[in-house]
């Protein structure tokens, strides 16, 4: 009786899971071996997709956007980590309107990832948008640039806009482990004299390094699998001359059509989601170890 009751509980979960997530994935990774347009019938070619993909004459771009997925996840993690560190140091301490700081801090991350990026979009505009206004306003000119059309500025000026959007999230992930951290321990160290910096570094950060780790390993998989922000502030080309495609823009002109792809086909795009799955899963399974250690460790 109790295990029929077990599985009734499970089989609206179970059939959820296999209806949303496992059936798509295992069509998608079907569909992968397959040449079709979208409609009529599907044509087998095998692993031809993927030699296409990893070795022809799609490589070019898929390796493109490769790199720029892992440039992504790096200056992202940078600007995350460091500064939601810095900042939760800042608010630990308790400081005059550490309230209103926190509420500061996390409100970006209310708001949709495409409304962040068509408003910075406006604000970044050449000829009329805010941030390029107050350079000159207040005589930094020289500063004042087309960010989103400059091809060196284009892909660091979206990791700053994502960064800036999320840096809410880290801040009080992060506070909320100091604020977990046994206070006798820093007490005590300060009795033996050891300073606010020792602390930081010796006591604290320890203390914090699962967390890191935990957030960087989330950080990955969300940057594997961004589209949302670059097609919102770039479109689907990734432009200015694909210097900010990534693997989700690179997929949606192939799976659904769009300027600047060699080719389009909906057995092509599977390819490509399932080369992404192929980089991902391991690293969600790395993150699946990391939470059942800090369970085991906090049992």
């Amino acid at each position: 009786m109790l295990k029929r009751t077990m599985f009734l509980m499970l089989l609206p979960a179970v059939a959820l899971y296999t209806l949303f997530v496992a059936y798509p994935f295992a069509s998608s990774l079907g569909l992968s071996f397959y040449d079709w347009a979208g409609i009529g019938p599907k044509t087998f070619i095998g692993l031809d997709n993927y030699r296409n993909v990893l070795s022809g004459f799609m490589s070019t771009e898929f390796y493109r956007a490769f790199n720029h997925n892992w440039v992504f996840f790096f200056w992202s993690l940078v600007l995350s980590v460091v500064p939601g560190l810095f900042f939760a140091f800042l608010l630990a301490a308790n400081m005059k309107g550490s309230g209103w700081l926190k509420v500061v801090f996390f409100f970006p991350n209310t708001l949709s990832i495409v409304v962040v990026g068509f408003l910075w979009s406006l604000l970044l505009n050449p000829q009329w948008g805010l941030v390029n206004q107050l350079f000159k306003a207040v005589g930094l000119g020289f500063l004042a640039h087309p960010w989103l059309g400059d091809m060196k500025l284009a892909l660091p000026t979206i990791i700053f806009v994502t960064a800036w959007r999320g840096l809410g999230f880290y801040v009080l992930v992060y506070l909320a482990a100091m604020l977990g951290i046994d206070r006798e321990e820093t007490e005590a160290a300060r009795i033996d004299g050891a300073s606010e910096t020792q602390i930081a570094f010796r006591i604290i950060l320890p203390h914090l390094m699962p967390i890191i780790a935990t957030t960087s390993i989330l950080k990955f998989i969300w940057t594997f699998n961004i589209f949302d922000i670059v097609y919102a502030m770039e479109g689907s080309q990734g432009g200015p001359a694909g210097t900010t495609d990534v693997l989700g823009t690179l997929f949606y002109r192939i799976a659904f059509g769009g300027l600047g792809s060699s080719q389009t086909g909906m057995g092509l795009g599977a390819t490509v989601v399932t080369l992404i799955f192929l980089v991902v899963f391991p690293v969600s399974i790395l993150y699946v170890f990391v939470l059942e250690k800090r369970v085991e460790r906090n049992a």
